[in-house]
């Protein structure tokens, strides 16, 4: 995971939670467990992409009946700004994925994450997700 939070501040506490609990989660959806998905989502918890909107139990199921292995998961150019009690990362998620007769694919995905400290604990309460046809650097 690279952040460009590291090359241009030293991050506060706040920040570096945030950073480590987005790891959690991208290693979470790898593995699909919808166990350490579900103690770190929001109970309002929303996924939305372009046509789409899934609330946080459909959200658990999809993720734990992933029908494509994972082979691997980054973020990358993640950015993440502390408000008080309120946080936001955005950032590009590239993941791997083999299909069932062994078909590789790649998807680019540009993300906005929503955190709320609750209780003293950062939660993913919203996460936006838009497909990016090809790489950033590859776009016209």
């Amino acid at each position: 995971m690279s952040t460009s939070n590291e090359n241009s501040e030293k991050l506060t506490e706040a920040q570096q939670a945030i950073l480590l609990l987005e790891e959690e989660i991208f290693g979470a959806v790898k593995t699909r467990d919808a166990s350490a998905l579900e103690r770190v989502l929001a109970d309002d918890f929303v996924y939305r992409s372009p046509g789409k909107e899934v609330y946080r139990d459909d959200f658990l199921k999809l993720c734990a009946t992933f029908p494509y292995e994972i082979t691997s998961i980054r973020g990358e150019e993640l950015k993440v700004n502390v408000y008080g009690n309120l946080a936001v990362v955005t950032g590009l998620q590239t993941a791997r994925t083999a299909g069932g007769e062994g078909k590789e694919e790649t998807s680019i995905v540009a993300f906005t994450d929503v955190f709320v400290n609750q209780k003293g604990r950062w939660m993913l309460s919203l996460a936006h997700a838009v497909d990016l046809r090809q790489a950033p650097d590859q776009r016209s």
